[in-house]
């Protein structure tokens, strides 16, 4: 977990998105670059007049958003680099940074559902996404790891065992089956990663539960109380068609604790 980019709109979301962020690049030792991108529409004739109020209004925002994970990040005594740009597609700007500066984890918050530009980003980033809801709390002691045996699963799973293994906290591995006949290969997924985090020296307590997923995901994160949801990402498939998983996207939709999509 090299570079940390943590885009932000100033949201309490977003400041926790940024707390959490920070606290991951405590941990791994990571650089820390915060983006806010002012919003801009493109406007007719008869708005150009008060046009660039508009946008001197809008990078103000963005601005104060920055600042505070720049300030945050000196409290913590990390190394943080900002940037504010103007542009009326944040998702292409936050893509093509992450690119350029070589990231490897996206920090962003939810208000509430997910939003075009949040979805963009989740289906086409090439890193792991964590999205972190308002009401997050930013302990650090639980994580729940949801697979159910795909390519996406098993790159979470790499994933989530080292990242428990430098924290030193305890592992869960949960697989839903929706039907009987699905039990055995769920059976079989969290043995597999199982074994990788004893290996690993993690404590790990697997789970295989019936139901529908992503119900049955968000029910035992309650349960076990855990403090962030690991799960694999489908990302983007075809030309444009952007497929983050129904599972996905309906686990960071109604999730009360943070949520990592690894690709």
């Amino acid at each position: 977990m090299e570079k940390i980019l943590i885009a932000t709109d100033g949201s309490q979301a977003s400041e926790k998105a940024a707390k959490l962020g920070l606290k991951f690049a405590k941990t791994f030792n990571s650089k820390v670059y915060g983006l806010s991108i002012a919003e801009v529409i493109p406007v007719g004739p008869e708005l150009m007049e008060i046009y660039p109020k508009l946008v001197e209004v809008l990078e103000r925002k963005a601005f104060e958003a920055v600042g505070f994970i720049k300030a945050e990040a000196e409290k913590e005594g990390i190394s943080c680099e900002t940037f504010v740009l103007t542009s009326s597609d944040p998702s292409e700007i936050i893509l093509s940074k992450l690119e350029e500066l070589g990231i490897s984890l996206l920090m962003m918050g939810r208000k509430h559902t997910l939003g075009r530009v949040s979805r963009t980003i989740i289906g086409k980033a090439s890193v792991p996404v964590t999205v972190v809801p308002a009401e997050a709390c930013l302990t650090l002691e639980k994580v729940l790891l949801a697979t159910d045996g795909s390519v996406y699963s098993q790159r979470a799973a790499f994933w989530t065992v080292d990242f428990c293994k430098k924290l030193d906290i305890a592992l869960y591995v949960v697989s839903v089956a929706k039907i009987d006949n699905e039990v055995s290969f769920a059976e079989e997924c969290v043995k597999t990663v199982e074994e990788k985090a004893k290996n690993q020296g993690v404590k790990v307590e697997t789970l295989v539960v019936k139901g529908e997923p992503f119900e049955k995901i968000l029910e035992v994160s309650s349960q076990k109380e855990v403090n962030l949801i690991i799960m694999g990402c489908k990302g983007k498939t075809g030309l444009e068609k952007i497929l983050i998983g129904s599972v996905a996207e309906r686990v960071v939709e109604n999730s009360n604790v943070p949520v990592v999509l690894v690709k």
